[in-house]
């Protein structure tokens, strides 16, 4: 098996496996706990004027591996950043925490983040509650909630090591950079952490949108039409939607729930059939997944790969019928993953955040008043990833260029904030990182985020590995007999780089 590790050019071939868990545990193997968190940590204030300075936060504990180093030290801690979405998500998923746990007798700790799940800081229609909702107040909570979790446990001396993917991996390298006191390394999955305005050199703001298109062509295992196909059954769409006519044939062909009855209902079908790629595209597993369906459901293996089997065929543009029909088959694994849909309705479109496309977390009302973790509202704040797409280097239609005005607009009429597109270079994100220690950034090449990823070392301690083979944090998921072996051995570098840093706080 061979590992690309950039910059090293590093073969690994040979490492302990670990202990394959069965069955895999859940949530509900865990304690559940609660930590009564600051709502502000910058400020002494009562925050928005009310009568409580603090709210519960979620975590979950796992002790059953846990071993003392030795009579006089504690054996390693092994941390979970929660990301934007309900942390039962992620300690059902993250099986490298669970098998390496298990190898190594550590402590887990799953911390949920603010706003998200169950940690929800103010009660629905609090003005104001979401000012608080940020990745440098979610930092501060994950930083009080380890120390204090290690002092409760007689385990200051601990070996801790964090772990995140995708925003939660971006939190694990800013948390390193920021308390390295608190954690000793960390290991940072598909963590897009150059993919902001400001960089030098810049980020390239369509490469999100060319690498899911180089999934749906032979370049990443699928037929090699699917990606013209689909680009030229998008400008159908439109075509087709532009009279009475058309509209009818296209609520047919796509069997939708209500008839489109404007042009405007033909761009959300536009927008209906752009969205699903992303999301397949980072769950291009090896086997069928729940992660990105958030547990509802299952997405195939290889998702991409299954859909573009519908648009296959090279000849499909010569008839529009067969082309949107085609077009509408393919997305059958995505929006009939329960296999129980009888039509499909179009409410959950994104249009109202098209210049968002490509979110990390999951879209949900855009409502201020709600008082929950959404991704929208952070995009709308610090997260100002910037998107293009339609570019004659990509699968999409029409070209959509990263509009930061319209983007400005949008976010105040949606939550009443404007968003700092430099912000993230400044405070959390540049391209220095000579400063920072004990980070393993993973990528794998069949997931989008990879082109905001660290792709090369920094340093002899700050690792990139590049995992040809992989999709979206793919190393963190529990071991499987499906497992391509560029995985097998990205985990097993990992495993090397932890015991490490476990080894050199013990040796201390």
């Amino acid at each position: 098996a061979v590992l690309i590790v950039i910059g090293l050019c590093l073969l690994l071939t040979t490492a302990a496996d670990s202990m394959r868990l069965d069955p895999l545990p859940t949530s509900d193997n865990c304690t559940l706990n609660h930590y009564e968190q600051t709502i502000d940590h910058f400020n002494w204030a009562v925050p928005n004027g009310g009568d409580s300075m603090t709210f519960q936060q979620r975590y979950f504990v796992y002790d059953k591996f846990y071993k003392p180093h030795s009579s006089t030290q504690s054996g390693p801690l092994f941390v979970y950043f929660g990301n934007e979405d309900d942390v039962t998500l992620y300690v059902n998923h993250t099986g490298l925490m669970w098998e390496h746990g298990a190898d190594v007798g550590a402590m887990l700790l799953f911390i949920e983040h603010r706003y998200y799940g169950e940690s929800v800081p103010f009660e629905p229609n609090t003005p104001g509650c979401m000012n608080w909702l940020t990745s440098e107040q979610a930092m501060a909570d994950f930083a009080i909630v380890i120390r204090d979790f290690k002092i409760a446990n007689n385990m200051t001396d601990a070996p801790t090591i964090g772990f995140g993917g995708s925003y939660g991996g971006m939190i694990a390298a800013w948390f390193r950079r920021k308390y390295p006191s608190v954690v000793d390394g960390v290991i940072s999955a598909s963590a897009p952490i150059w993919s902001y305005s400001g960089m030098t050199p810049p980020y390239d703001y369509s490469v999100y949108a060319q690498i899911v298109t180089r999934d749906a062509t032979a370049a990443g295992g699928s037929a090699p039409a699917c990606a013209a196909n689909f680009k030229l059954g998008q400008q159908a769409i439109i075509a087709t939607g532009a009279t009475e006519a058309g509209r009818a044939q296209l609520t047919d062909w796509f069997r939708l729930c209500k008839p489109l009855t404007s042009q405007g209902d033909a761009q959300s079908l536009l927008y209906w059939v752009q969205q699903p790629w992303s999301y397949m595209a980072m769950g291009d597993y090896p086997y069928p997944s729940s992660y990105l369906l958030h547990g509802k459901g299952n997405l195939p293996a290889y998702p991409v790969r299954v859909a573009c089997q519908s648009l296959s065929d090279p000849n499909l543009p010569t008839n529009n019928e067969t082309l949107l029909k085609a077009m509408r088959e393919s997305l059958d694994i995505y929006y009939n993953y329960t296999h129980t849909e009888k039509c499909f309705n179009l409410a959950d479109a994104p249009e109202a955040f098209a210049s968002r496309l490509g979110h990390l977390g999951q879209v949900r009302s855009g409502d201020a008043s709600a008082c929950v973790g959404d991704w929208d509202y952070q995009y709308c704040t610090e997260m100002v990833q910037p998107f293009d797409q339609g570019t004659d280097k990509d699968m999409f239609w029409p070209l959509s260029e990263f509009d930061l005005p319209a983007l400005k607009q949008s976010c105040q009429a949606t939550w009443g904030v404007q968003p700092r597109a430099l912000w993230a270079d400044l405070n959390l994100a540049n391209k220095d990182l000579t400063a920072a220690s004990n980070i393993v950034f993973s990528n794998g090449a069949l997931d989008p985020w990879s082109g905001g990823g660290v792709l090369a070392n920094q340093s002899d301690s700050v690792l990139a590995i590049v995992i040809p083979s992989g999709a979206h944090h793919i190393d963190l998921m529990f071991s499987t007999d499906l497992d391509p072996a560029d995985v097998i051995a990205a985990r097993n570098f990992e495993k090397a780089q932890m015991q490490r840093w476990m080894q050199e706080k013990w040796d201390a």
